[in-house]
């Protein structure tokens, strides 16, 4: 696939999947409103669950379906049979829900009470955790099959229904569990829409022949350990907030611990890199697999570096335009985990994946599961003795640093198996550039910011002045440029996309 269309294509995915995340956010943002602190608290809990159980069914079929759409003839039935297999899968996780979700939050220091019956939030968003696992190899189905539009468009109707479901429980003081009852309604919606895209999308091949389930079965199994080690590892901070401090406390952290919507490109790269990938691996074409790995770090970087350095500069703005007057404490939070940002500047589970080699990722993020969790019950531990204010940013340090490790880790990896200098591997003068030129733009359109008290105003204003000189000095190298036009052209360039 040409570079310029690689990108388009990446961009149209991250379209998709920008209109959840921005959706979840807006959700998060409406509930802050709505209820007060232990409320919401309740109401996250239950989003953090979900969150942790999903990426576990999934059991590693979407990335697999991505690995095999492009090596199957008979992609109707691989459709067919990642469906069943996803079906079954939904079932199990919403029984485990139903009979086990209330006793772990008990156990997670009493969430459950008469007041606040966390049981009942769980019940109603069983429905939408299944649509979830059930239509889970939907988009990559949609993507694989150079329908990537028709995901963007799916994803984005569901999220503007979700947020008009929430806006709607704001302005009726409807009570928690009815928003999430309409979320699961809006689940079950969707899943219907995207499988009938699906049929519509695979018109050649026979639906019935279940040739080859086992190799895909067999493929997934360690990508779906990788997963659900990787679900566990994302979810273990806020588990231990959880259990050593109050619903209160932990809406305060949740919050704070909104995740850069970069993450929404990272997974559109990871959909449309990993065929490209397995393909070119395949073939035994390395210097292929490296101009796409160094095109898609230069281009994240030019997203990830430049939102790092401003939102470092603006982050209690940030927060208090997000977030009402009562959650300043979650601004700490945030700066913690901002840290982690420059890592996405590149993708490393897609490269190992791709190349059949899942189970080196699944050795990193076990590594950083245990070391996270570890971390967090120490650093909670140290600082409920020095600074117990403090105590509850413990975990999120813990989450930043293993991520650092787990990084290296995979880093090394890859290298290693594609033989690759540690000079080779990633574009070093491009990130270091780049990183300069951001930390002056954050830099002077903070220091012009300083003009207005107000938080959308010092958003705005810094907003503004910054991207017109970090434009500026991107343009005035030759080496930004080039990117930048590349950019530019990959998005702009005429031809079927779809």
């Amino acid at each position: 696939m040409p570079r310029g269309r690689l990108t388009r294509k990446i961009g149209i995915v991250a379209l998709g999947r920008a209109a959840n995340i921005f959706a979840i956010y807006a959700v998060y943002a409406l509930a802050a409103r709505s209820w007060d602190k232990e409320v919401c608290g309740f109401f996250q809990a239950v989003w953090v669950l979900s969150n942790t159980l999903v990426p576990i069914f999934l059991v590693g079929l979407p990335t697999a379906v991505l690995y095999f759409f492009p090596r199957r003839e008979n992609t109707r039935a691989l459709a067919l049979q990642a469906a069943l297999c996803l079906l079954v899968s939904a079932l199990l996780l919403s029984g485990t829900l139903y009979w086990g979700g209330g006793a772990l939050f008990v156990f997670l220091g009493g969430l459950s009470t008469a007041e606040t019956p966390v049981a009942q939030y769980i019940i109603a968003f069983i429905p939408y955790v299944f649509a979830l696992v059930a239509g889970g190899c939907i988009d990559s189905l949609l993507i694989a099959g150079e329908r990537q539009v028709w995901q963007a468009w799916l994803g984005l109707t569901t999220a503007i229904a979700m947020v008009a479901a929430s806006a709607l429980g704001m302005l009726w003081a409807l009570e928690p569990q009815q928003v999430l009852a309409a979320f699961s309604a809006l689940g079950l919606v969707r899943l219907t829409l995207g499988y009938g895209l699906v049929k519509r999308m695979l018109r050649v091949g026979v639906w019935g022949d279940f040739t080859g389930w086992r190799a895909l079965l067999a493929y997934a199994k360690p990508i779906a350990f990788n997963d659900a080690v990787g679900a566990l590892s994302r979810s273990v901070d806020k588990y231990v907030v959880l259990y050593f401090f109050t619903a209160s406390t932990f809406s305060e952290y949740h919050f704070g611990a909104v995740e850069v919507p970069i993450s929404l490109l990272l997974a559109a790269v990871v959909s449309v890199l990993v065929p490209e990938v397995s393909l070119l691996y395949q073939q035994g074409k390395v210097e292929e697999i490296a101009a796409l790995w160094h095109g898609a770090v230069a281009r994240l970087a030019l997203l990830a570096l430049p939102l790092f350095f401003f939102l470092l500069f603006f982050s209690d703005a940030f927060i208090a335009w997000y977030l009402p007057a009562e959650y300043s404490t979650s601004t700490w939070v945030f700066r913690v985990f901002l840290l982690a940002l420059p890592l996405r500047c590149a993708v490393y589970n897609p490269l190992l994946v791709g190349m059949g080699k899942a189970q080196w990722a699944l050795w990193g993020s076990v590594g950083d599961l245990v070391l996270n969790l570890l971390l967090s019950l120490l650093f909670v531990e140290l600082l409920r003795s020095a600074w117990p204010q403090w105590a509850f940013i413990g975990p999120a340090m813990a989450t930043v640093f293993s991520t650092y490790v787990q990084v290296l880790f995979l880093v090394a990896a890859i290298a290693w198996h594609l033989h690759w200098s540690w000079q080779r591997l990633l574009p070093w003068g491009t990130l270091g550039r780049l990183a300069f030129f951001s930390l002056v733009a954050a830099w002077v359109a903070r220091w012009c910011a300083g003009v207005v008290e107000a938080a959308f105003g010092q958003l705005s204003i810094g907003g503004v002045v910054f991207v017109v000189l970090l434009a500026g000095l991107l343009w005035s190298n030759s080496n930004q440029r080039r990117d930048m036009r590349a950019l530019a052209s990959a998005f702009l360039a005429k031809g079927n996309s779809a």
